[in-house]
């Protein structure tokens, strides 16, 4: 019984509602009356629970020797009910995405912390990077945390043939791409946190103690960045 409450708490069904249901599918067809006292509620509150439960068309109603009587849908008409709404939003699944692909141009913003984390995101863009991907201040501690996972860039990137655009600090060694370009600035003008720009999301990592990266997902917050990464690009060395 326990699990018959759940199921239908969570199709949408209040708790006395559950009750008025499963006495109406094991008694048959009750009036409000008997279905009072079975359920030891009073009448008012029985009636105003069955007219919610009408609206959603589980209960039915019809009259009897001058008196209304109810009927519940029974398990199968009960999951042919549920199997329509279902249909009908699978139906409308297209229209709702060309809605949410209209107005969801939000800004997606996380936190990854450890090794493990850094790890994660730069799964990412071993995974997801298309054509290309830009990099400010790269770093041979990238190496150093993500370990198996440069290698594994490597073949991926050479194979798809991704460009890696990176501005790298003056005199650092570092390990380069077979498809890579890069561009030579002075210490001054970098920071000891790594900015990556792909997509249409920019990450942002500390290659220290304790080691984290946060990602930004924004379609201009991505273009604004770019659009940093070419001016530095410009006044960088070959």
């Amino acid at each position: 019984m326990e699990k018959i409450n759940e199921v239908l708490g969570n199709l949408g069904f209040e708790n006395r509602e559950i009750k008025i249901y499963l006495i109406l599918i094991e008694e048959g067809d009750l009036t409000a009356l008997q279905l009072s006292k079975k359920a030891e509620i009073d009448r008012t509150t029985v009636y105003d629970i069955l007219e919610r439960m009408m609206n959603k068309g589980i209960v039915s109603c019809y009259i009897k020797n001058k008196t209304k009587n109810f009927r519940a849908l029974n398990a199968g008409e009960l999951l042919d009910f549920f199997r329509e709404k279902y249909n009908s939003l699978k139906n409308i699944i297209p229209e709702l995405n060309k809605i949410t692909k209209r107005t969801r141009e939000e800004v997606k913003c996380e936190l990854f912390q450890g090794k493990e984390g850094v790890r994660t995101v730069v799964k990412d863009i071993i995974q997801n990077t298309k054509n290309y991907y830009k990099a400010i201040g790269i770093r041979q501690e990238y190496i150093d945390v993500i370990g198996y996972l440069n290698d594994h860039a490597k073949i991926k990137f050479a194979d798809l043939k991704i460009k890696e655009i990176g501005i790298v600090e003056e005199k650092l060694k570092f390990s380069k791409l077979k498809h890579g370009s890069y561009k030579y600035l002075g210490k001054k003008f970098l920071s000891s946190i790594t900015t990556v720009i792909y997509n249409d999301k920019v990450l942002y990592i500390f290659w220290k103690q304790p080691y984290f990266a946060i990602r930004i997902q924004n379609k201009d917050f991505a273009r604004l960045q770019e659009e940093y990464f070419n001016l530095l690009w410009k006044i960088a060395k070959t």
